[in-house]
């Protein structure tokens, strides 16, 4: 099973046939960018084998959808020509490779933001068409892991258009030959979703079903198993096609799923039924003569060791006859002998015995008994340390993904550490800008409710001047009056009245003090004995008011301020 596997899969990117269909260049250009999109991944490239036309094609859309800056195209493009480059005749502009345009593929779907395109450029780089084949056994296995992760974590059905089925095959392919068959199965399971029974996805269907049916048939649910093989039978019974490599596939896959359920029945004891399904399905595989296709050979000789057995127990010894010198014929094809191996024959041999057992010949009995015991012996031993090998092989595959997970984790926590720093450094400068702005906007009020004091204290002080004048030139009045021999008791009392009343002092030191916040404390600190006409004499010079000025509006004379001066000048100094 496993090495007709390997054969199909060698013919999964080399035998693709492709298309040369009529198209509409101008159509093309003219197309909207989401149409332009469909056509290029729903165009029938599968249909003829002319790639040197398909690659004058696919280069000349390219062109366009570069002149058009349809980017989704571009990117479309370039996969279908990765796809397209096994077919005979094809090239890449400039002298490119597949694996060039895949890395080109990558690097402007991640720029462009278009994941579903990065992750199938990225899984063909590393694990497809594209692998650079420099990865270790350790670092396929977490990218088909991550790769799996990806998909799922996008959405499968995004995948559609980009072969989905095909790619899980990929990832399939691997775990199967690492013997994990668990993480296969979950592939195989989403790919049955999407693998569709057309011609043009004969291939990843059969491979699919395939995978499932020797999957049941290793956990012994016979009867799944041969669903699948029956669906295999069906779907290539029913399959039409007109290509040569395709009709000879289709009738290869009959006889194989024939095969497999007639081993299947036997397995169950059903002989008769057992019988027909082998009868056909060699019938089916049984190689032409002289044709040089050795995998007919192969799949003929797998098909006589599903047979002979049958034949055997049913007591048809002519019959086993015949098939068994066949089945040694075949094996002693020198062309065979690398392909066969050591332990292919080792069924053969088996058959052989029983049958010269039957027939009494107990010599040639036992010598083919001796022959296939060897070969069972060596086969254990083979097969005991390829499990020993398998599974070391994903202990250190899982130790490996154990420590890049541990790897990823601290980078994760100092992602995180550092986000929280950046996030407490981003709070405290947030804070610290709030209460700089805070405080900015303090002290603009301040300088705000500063400068109206100190404007006001100013106009105060400037209608305390006016006054002043006005009181001395009044007393001027007065004074020419009583020069004259005339007096006026009216001037005499405005003369002498206080400019500066106590209600007026309330609302001056009111206003003095927000203009001079402080002033009238620190000279109380300065001068604890301090008199309010004291405290009121150094308001007044503090306003650079003069002797007159405060005489005026304070209602008193010169030498009161004199005297009120010289009394503050003791303490001080005292």
């Amino acid at each position: 099973m496993r090495h007709l596997l390997t054969i199909s899969l060698l013919c999964c990117f080399q035998h693709i046939s492709f298309a040369q269909q009529a198209w509409d260049e101008a159509a093309f250009r003219t197309m909207p960018p989401v149409q332009r999109y469909r056509f290029v991944q729903d165009y029938p490239y599968y249909k003829s084998p002319d790639g040197s036309a398909l690659s004058a094609m696919l280069n000349r859309m390219l062109e366009i959808a570069r002149e058009e800056n349809d980017r989704h195209a571009v990117l479309a493009l370039k996969y279908r020509m990765c796809l397209a480059s096994g077919g005979k005749g094809f090239d890449f502009p400039e002298g490119k490779t597949g694996r060039d345009f895949l890395l080109e593929m990558e690097a402007e779907a991640k720029k462009k933001g278009y994941e579903v395109e990065e992750t199938v450029a990225h899984h063909y780089l590393t694990n497809g068409m594209g692998n650079p084949k420099n990865l270790s056994f350790e670092q396929r296995y977490v990218e088909v892991q991550k790769a799996f992760g990806q998909i799922e974590a996008i959405g499968f059905e995004k995948f559609r258009d980009y072969g989905l089925a095909g790619i899980l095959l990929d990832l399939t392919n691997f775990m199967w030959e690492l013997e994990d068959f668990e993480k296969a199965f979950r592939y195989l399971s989403v790919a049955e979703r999407f693998v569709e029974p057309t011609e043009e996805g004969a291939y990843n269907y059969t491979q699919v079903l395939s995978y499932l049916q020797t999957y049941w048939k290793e956990k012994k649910d016979y009867a799944r198993s041969i669903g699948y093989a029956r669906k295999i039978l069906r779907f290539h019974q029913n399959l039409q096609t007109g290509h040569p490599d395709r009709l000879w596939r289709k009738k290869f896959w009959q006889g194989f799923a024939s095969i497999e359920i007639a081993g299947l029945l036997i397995e169950q004891g059903h002989f008769a039924e057992g019988e027909q399904y082998a009868s056909r399905g060699y019938s089916l595989s049984r190689a032409q003569e002289n044709d040089g296709n050795l995998t007919a050979y192969l799949a003929e000789f797998d098909a006589l060791q599903v047979l002979v057995p049958i034949k055997l127990k049913l007591g048809k010894m002519h019959e086993a006859d015949t098939l068994l010198q066949r089945a040694l014929s075949i094996k002693e094809m020198p062309e065979l002998q690398s392909h066969l191996g050591y332990f292919k024959p080792l069924k053969l041999y088996r058959h052989l015995s029983e049958y010269h057992e039957k027939k009494g010949n107990s010599a040639a009995a036992l010598r083919y008994a001796r022959l296939a015991q060897a070969i069972r012996d060596s086969l254990g031993r083979r097969n005991d340390a390829r499990k020993f090998e398998k599974l070391n092989q994903r202990l250190d595959a899982e130790k490996y993904t154990e420590k890049l997970q541990l790897v990823e984790s601290e980078k994760q926590l100092q992602q995180w550490l550092r986000n929280a720093a950046l996030a407490i450094l981003a709070l405290v400068l947030a804070l610290a800008f709030a209460n700089f702005r805070r405080l900015q906007a303090k002290r603009r009020q301040k300088e705000t409710e500063l400068s109206a004091a100190k404007t006001e204290l100013e106009n105060m002080a400037r209608g305390f001047r006016q006054k002043s004048e006005l009181v001395e030139n009044l007393r001027l009045e007065n004074e020419k009056l009583a020069a004259d021999g005339r007096h006026s008791e009216y001037l005499e009392q405005l003369t002498s009245a206080t400019i500066l009343t106590h209600a007026d002092w309330k609302d001056f030191k009111t206003v003095f003090e927000k203009a001079h916040p402080g002033f009238i404390a620190r000279q109380k600190e300065r001068c604890p004995g301090i008199t309010p006409a004291e405290t009121r004499l150094l308001v007044l010079e503090k306003l650079g008011l003069n002797t007159a000025e405060m005489a005026n509006m304070l209602g008193v004379n010169k030498n009161t301020i004199h005297q009120t001066r010289g009394r503050l000048r003791r303490k001080v100094g005292g």
